[in-house]
């Protein structure tokens, strides 16, 4: 890894690690000079899930898509969504994959996944997984689009 002689080039880029690991932390790490508590946009700004956006916790209803709507500031999930998304949120990318659609690809219906080199079943641990849309879901997914919105 190439390294930097330039201190004060050094040290900006270990504020920016520094900054990066707590907002992908949810504000559990690197806290020092920050408020306690996972990152916070002002009122008026922070992603919501109104009353008639809420995603479906039943079997039914399980997300297998997500979209965003720019014009809308919507992120969408199945039949729900999250307004007051910034649209920067669903374009940052992390080694050229999109955070929310790999995030979610984790979490939706059809967890299926071309094979790609090994041709071994996958491990039946794999098949262990929710039924439905759970509601932590719901929470990781605003704290995700608040932590990408501070950044």
């Amino acid at each position: 890894m190439p390294l930097t002689a330039d201190a004060k080039l050094f040290a900006e880029a270990a504020r920016l690690g520094r900054e990066i690991l707590w907002l992908h932390t949810f504000g559990e790490r690197f806290v020092e000079g920050r408020l306690a508590g996972p990152p916070k946009l002002p009122d008026g700004e922070r992603p919501t899930i109104p009353a008639g956006g809420a995603i479906p916790s039943d079997a039914t209803g399980f997300p297998d898509m997500i979209d965003y709507d720019p014009a809308k500031r919507r992120l969408k999930i199945g039949s729900g969504y999250i307004d007051q998304v910034d649209p920067r949120v669903w374009a940052y990318q992390v080694s050229g994959k999109q955070v929310l659609r790999q995030w979610f690809s984790y979490r939706k219906k059809n967890r299926e996944r071309p094979q790609i080199g090994d041709r071994r079943k996958p491990s039946p641990l794999g098949d262990i997984q929710p039924d439905h849309w759970l509601p932590e879901y719901s929470t990781e997914l605003l704290m995700c689009s608040t932590s990408l919105a501070v950044w």
